[in-house]
């Protein structure tokens, strides 16, 4: 890793077909729209300026301005070209955004290697994908003339695997060495998590998700009763979810599951996975329960992303495992320590968490606790609830509690 703790950590290649994703969100997704993220492994901030990035079929294409620090487990994104009418995505504290400027595409689809080097300890770290050769930017040809000659690369060279249209090549969780092409692009803030004024489920009955504290308990669907370990909240603005409609809740409508669930209209952010028990998701994943990020559901009726005109709160939950617990009826699951959660927290909370769990911050990552239900994802997902909704098969046919 550069400068003792920065890794490539992600890469969003320009399209080979129609699928693709709008980085920039100006409405429309193009070549420019790829970017590749840099993430702080560790648990102090660390300076990134002046790192550069090279491609062979560009030479150097960007730079990294002066006073740019990550702070512990941030996360730099450099997309290749903001498209008019776009913007950089709002990131969180710690973690910064670069426009490169540029009006085509550097990334070749057809497999590449992206070369980030430091000229101040004059080293140089490498990832490749789609089945490319590595690189050795430091015999000057084929773009990487005026590359020094006596840089030393630091590791072998990471092989990220193939992209597939319209997701990105992610580490999974940021900063491990397990790769993944199957989730969409995760550039900027995301939350995972419950809204204020959602009832959760415990055994003296609902209790609003606002009112619990650490120790209280709350009904699970495998292990019972079980107590809240920590509770973390973040509010948004109306102009915020104007800025990032990312950000945005789903709104999921009374029965609109099925079987009378949700109770109520229930909110949750777009990350937020609900539990789908049903015949079509054993036939579809091998497993009669899967979990399926609520933005994946809005092919049902009744689930819409809303663009909130007052402020939302957010609320995460956190166990001794990840759990299944039950909003206004509707089974979801707890905070899960995955990529799109730890990136959602600014500096105190991942600092305050790993007090909690007694880990260093660098280390967070590798305290996630073993996924409760098998993660559905990306063109998968959206399938398996278009099945239901064509069949009009409800998404959850199962008991309640273990």
């Amino acid at each position: 890793m550069l400068r003792g703790g920065i890794a490539i950590n992600e890469i969003l290649v320009d399209p080979n077909g129609a699928t693709s994703f709008d980085t920039d969100g100006n409405g429309t997704s193009a070549a420019t729209d790829e970017f590749i993220e840099l993430v702080n492994t560790t648990g102090a901030p660390i300076s990134i300026a002046g790192l550069q990035f090279w491609d062979r079929g560009v030479g150097q294409w960007f730079t990294i301005p002066s006073g740019a620090v990550l702070g512990p487990g941030g996360h730099a994104l450099i997309i290749i070209g903001v498209q008019p009418g776009g913007s950089l995505p709002t990131m969180p504290a710690g973690s910064l955004a670069f426009d490169a400027g540029r009006g085509s595409a550097v990334i070749t689809n057809t497999g590449d290697n992206v070369v980030v080097y430091d000229p101040t300890a004059n080293s140089y770290i490498v990832a490749r994908f789609n089945g490319a050769a590595l690189d050795n930017p430091t015999i000057g040809a084929a773009g990487y003339s005026g590359f020094s000659s006596t840089a030393t690369r630091i590791g072998a060279g990471e092989n990220f695997g193939n992209d597939v249209d319209g997701f990105s090549i992610q580490r999974a969780p940021d900063g491990s060495n397990v790769f993944v092409n199957n989730e969409t692009p995760t550039p900027g803030t995301f939350n995972v998590c419950f809204t204020a004024g959602t009832r959760i489920e415990t055994p003296s009955g609902p209790v609003m998700i606002e009112a619990l504290r650490p120790g209280d308990l709350v009904l699970t669907r495998d292990h019972g009763a079980q107590p809240v370990v920590w509770v973390w909240s973040q509010s948004h603005t109306p102009a915020a979810f104007v800025q990032d409609q990312r950000l945005c809740p789903v709104r999921i409508a009374r029965n609109a599951l099925g079987n009378g669930l949700p109770s109520r209209d229930l909110l949750l952010s777009q990350q937020h996975r609900v539990l789908v028990a049903s015949r079509i998701a054993e036939r579809m994943f091998g497993a009669s329960e899967v979990l399926v990020a609520a933005k994946n559901l809005t092919g049902l009726a009744g689930v819409d992303v809303v663009l909130p005109e007052q402020v939302v709160t957010y609320l995460h939950l956190l166990f001794g495992a990840h759990e299944i617990v039950f909003a206004e009826g509707a089974p979801s699951e707890s905070l899960y320590l995955g990529p799109q959660a730890l990136r959602a927290m600014d500096a105190p909370a991942l600092s305050e968490l790993a007090l909690l769990l007694g880990v260093g911050t660098s280390t967070l990552p590798q305290s996630a606790h073993q996924p409760a239900r098998l993660f559905a994802a990306g063109k998968l997902a959206r399938k398996l609830v278009e099945r239901h909704a064509k069949n009009h098969k409800a998404l959850w046919a199962a008991p309640q509690f273990a």
